[in-house]
């Protein structure tokens, strides 16, 4: 049962306050859908930016298109000030969409509605498990870092703790907590549940089902819970695509409010590009989550197509670039690709990249020219210091592996490109020179350059 909407009533009608009033359910549009109407579909672990702006940014506009995708409720395992900001909003925040689309800038701002509302871990788990018994309940989003999704030892006691009224400590025990709770409810009437980690972990689904494995094994009831499992839920990979800017200034805030009417303590700024891809059976996936577009929102039953692009053409030229802007004292990613000389460098990279991803090089070079757009926008201060931070391991992954021996040649010779050469002696120098920030691995580097001297010396 659902409450009905609350009336619409303009905050000009409202008690005056100091600047902007405050954003709430007065401000959702009558003419927009009927947000109340819509029952919890996913559980979301995890309140940041990326999830604000891409998993339940695409809910809402599959809700705004009459597809009746229903809404989510967060939940807050650190902190509580995100979870208790979306309460006192109503649920309700302003996405802030910003970049260059076809060489010419763009911004388009809404309000998102698809967040039903949102709980503190600590102080609200009982409420976490009455969702996850819900039967329309039918998917379950995580982003909880690289720091939390990995295995606790407090994992082996998760059900134990869930069971006595004790929170679990670690995501992988509360989901796997929230899973018996479900299956204690609901038997083999469940109707199926997909698992959906968005964290930027290679093959996430895959790691998490490890995960939650390990974790089983070790319950008295597990082999029984890992059964029941195996029918009803279904743990998905997925790659998100879409850089977030963090909170805006307080002076860039303060504009926004006055432009769009209201203060939101939740404003969410995202470039204009987006992609949330989950790797399933596309038809469960709809069934479950009706919001797959094609576009922005793609089922499939691979996505290695997605992640590789990614990998070689968006991370890859990241890492290529990032010594030689830091030693041209070049500090975000805009200034480099609207440099005059790091702007053409970075576009032959891109070039010399797009043949080594395997893919249909018209496929790759279109993706190429997306990511040169994606780096021209003058609304994303994306830091190279940030960027290089441990390059060491990211230029092993993400650029070596185009240039070894079997991979697709990136020329017609299969000669190693001049800008690939030129961006890894740039790595070798700021590696012997100690330019690289946070970077465990530079100094392996860093070693081989004496002996590289020798032989340079002899050869002379």
């Amino acid at each position: 049962m659902h409450a009905p909407l609350a009336p619409h009533v303009h905050p000009s009608a409202a008690a005056p306050r100091a600047g902007p009033p405050e954003l709430g359910e007065a401000w959702w549009p009558p003419a927009a859908y009927d947000r109340q109407a819509l029952p919890v579909r996913m559980l979301v672990f995890g309140t940041g930016m990326l999830l604000r702006s891409l998993p339940l940014a695409l809910l809402d506009a599959a809700n705004a298109a009459g597809r009746a995708a229903g809404r989510a409720v967060l939940v807050q395992s650190t902190g509580r000030g995100v979870a208790d900001a979306l309460r006192a909003q109503d649920g309700l925040y302003t996405l802030v969409e910003r970049g260059v689309e076809g060489g010419a800038p763009v911004e388009r701002t809404r309000l998102v509605g698809a967040v039903a509302g949102a709980h503190v871990a600590e102080r609200d788990w009982a409420l976490v498990r009455q969702r996850a018994a819900d039967p329309a309940l039918r998917v379950i989003v995580s982003n909880v870092t690289e720091a939390g999704f990995r295995l606790l030892p407090a994992d082996a006691t998760a059900r134990a703790d869930d069971l006595a009224g004790r929170v679990p400590s670690g995501f992988v025990g509360k989901l796997a907590a929230l899973l018996a709770a479900r299956r204690d409810a609901l038997g083999d009437a469940a109707p199926p549940l997909v698992v959906i980690p968005t964290e930027l972990v290679d093959d996430n689904g895959g790691a998490l089902r490890a995960m939650l494995a390990a974790v089983l094994r070790g319950w008295p009831e597990g082999p029984a819970l890992a059964a029941w499992c195996a029918r009803h839920v279904h743990v998905c990979a997925s790659l998100v695509d879409r850089i977030t800017t963090g909170a805006p200034p307080p002076e860039e805030r303060a504009a926004l409010a006055r432009r769009l009417g209201y203060d939101d303590a939740l404003l969410t700024v995202a470039e204009s590009y987006a992609l949330w891809a989950v790797e399933g059976d596309p038809a469960l996936l709809r069934a479950a989550l009706p919001i797959d577009d094609g576009a922005r929102a793609v089922f499939a039953p691979s996505i290695a197509r997605f992640r590789q692009r990614k990998l070689r053409l968006l991370n890859g030229a990241h890492t290529a670039l990032a010594p030689l802007a830091l030693r041209a004292g070049v500090e975000t990613v805009h200034a480099a690709a609207t440099d005059p000389v790091l702007g053409p460098f970075l576009a032959r990279v891109l070039e010399a990249l797009a043949p080594t991803t395997g893919l249909p090089l018209e496929e790759a070079r279109a993706y190429a020219a997306l990511v040169h757009d994606r780096f021209r926008n003058p609304a994303l201060a994306h830091r190279w210091a940030v960027i290089a931070q441990q390059q060491t391991a990211k230029l092993r992954v993400r650029v070596v592996p185009a240039l070894a021996p079997g991979a697709p040649p990136a020329t017609g010779g299969g000669a190693v490109p001049p800008a690939l050469a030129l961006a890894l002696a740039a790595y070798l120098v700021a590696a012997r020179d100690g330019e690289l920030p946070d970077d465990a691995e530079a100094g392996r580097a860093a070693a081989h350059w004496p002996a590289a001297g020798a032989s340079a010396d002899a050869d002379a």
